[in-house]
């Protein structure tokens, strides 16, 4: 590689890509990994309860972490110059206890990105998923009070910012708060504990307080589908205006765009960037990949596809016109960051999801880290 891919749009936006913790650890401490994925892989399979008009699922076991340095670990530190977490950073992996914090991961992708010269974001403070379930108890079997949940939240995203503050350069503040069922905020009934406990006013809390822990951070709500869905993109409006209206200190809207080889198409993406910036809001690309598969529902999903050079060519073609999206809405002032989820095919998270044993091909590198016809069509751009 005689280019670095980050270097083609240095003009325009950061390109950023998530790391996965993995990479960055020895031999041993993936073996340590691994063992404890086989136990909690056994735990999930005995105590799985299958949904009503779900299928079967046939969950694949786990597989051992291949030995010395992956090749995703060279593609990071070559290829972007933006780095984000895509676990190590959750709530969950952090707030131990009430007054223990693991910041391990998330000291060592800093370190990473130091070496490198890349800036970093957070992701993320608050999500309904990945959250430790003592925070929301009271530490005698029942649930915990709006003051004592609050006062929890607030002790952490000022905790994080105080160790972090001066490194990253922005924080999904709140991540996938809109529902899917009726694209308002998602409650108690949709998962949110959060909501639940300490209603929709949490959402200005964190925001409030993320000014307060990273005074110089972009601060960015986050969600998936926006660009897919109407419903969910004008949900998301709402919400922004709202707390544009009441001062809240949103400056960001991030786009996950786990997006598909077919859908949804550029003018729509392009249409939902227009949108936020039309509020005075930056937008920021915060998880993308194009999947090679449709899939509608978990029901049914599409059959295996043939990772033929017509599919390699289609995919890059699809990439090609989305980034040259991208760029117009960057020259426009709107556009800030573009971060993929993930860098090769061999460890995205799209394998296995929404169909158990079945792979994806949704990134830049192939399972070995070799560029793919999609990484030439950017580089080209």
């Amino acid at each position: 590689m005689n280019k670095h891919l980050y270097e083609t749009f240095k003009d325009d936006f950061r390109l950023g890509a998530a790391i996965s913790g993995i990479i960055l650890m020895n031999d041993e401490e993936r073996q340590a990994l691994f063992e404890m994925m086989k136990k909690r892989f056994e735990e999930f399979k005995k105590n799985f309860k299958p949904q009503p008009g779900m299928p079967e699922f046939k969950f694949p076991d786990p597989k051992p972490f291949p030995a010395g340095q992956m090749p995703d670990k060279q593609l990071a530190a070559t290829q972007f110059n933006l780095v984000v977490a895509e676990n190590e950073c959750k709530m969950g992996n952090i707030y131990k206890g009430p007054d223990e914090f693991d910041f391990t991961g998330a000291d060592r992708l800093l370190k990473f990105a130091r070496e490198n010269g890349q800036d970093m974001r957070w992701h993320t403070l608050v999500w309904h998923q990945q959250s430790p379930r003592w925070i929301f108890e009271d530490g005698n079997g029942g649930k915990a009070s709006k003051e004592l949940l609050e006062e929890r939240l607030k002790k952490y995203i000022m905790t994080v910012g105080a160790r972090y503050k001066d490194d990253i350069c922005s924080v999904d503040v709140v991540n996938e708060c809109i529902s899917d069922k009726n694209f308002n905020l998602r409650d108690g009934n949709d998962r949110s504990q959060w909501f639940d406990i300490l209603g929709p006013e949490y959402i200005d809390k964190a925001f409030f307080w993320a000014k307060e822990a990273f005074p110089n951070s972009s601060l960015v709500i986050n969600d998936y589908n926006l660009e897919m869905i109407k419903g969910k993109r004008e949900g998301m409006y709402k919400l922004v205006k709202g707390m544009l209206e009441r001062r809240v200190p949103v400056d960001t809207v991030g786009l996950q765009m786990h997006i598909n080889i077919q859908n949804p198409p550029v003018s729509e993406i392009e249409e939902t960037i227009e949108l936020y910036g039309s509020l005075g809001l930056n937008v920021i690309v915060t998880e993308m990949e194009v999947s090679a598969y449709i899939d509608k529902d978990f029901e049914h999903p599409d059959p295996r596809r043939v990772y033929d050079q017509a599919f390699f060519d289609q995919q890059a073609e699809r990439y090609y016109q989305i980034f040259e999206c991208f760029k117009r809405q960057a020259k426009v002032g709107i556009l800030k960051d573009v971060v993929l989820w993930g860098i090769t095919d061999g460890m995205s998270w799209k394998n296995n999801f929404p169909a158990p044993g079945r792979g994806d091909a949704p990134l830049l590198f192939d399972v070995e880290g070799k560029e793919k016809p999609a990484f030439t069509r950017l580089l080209g751009l």
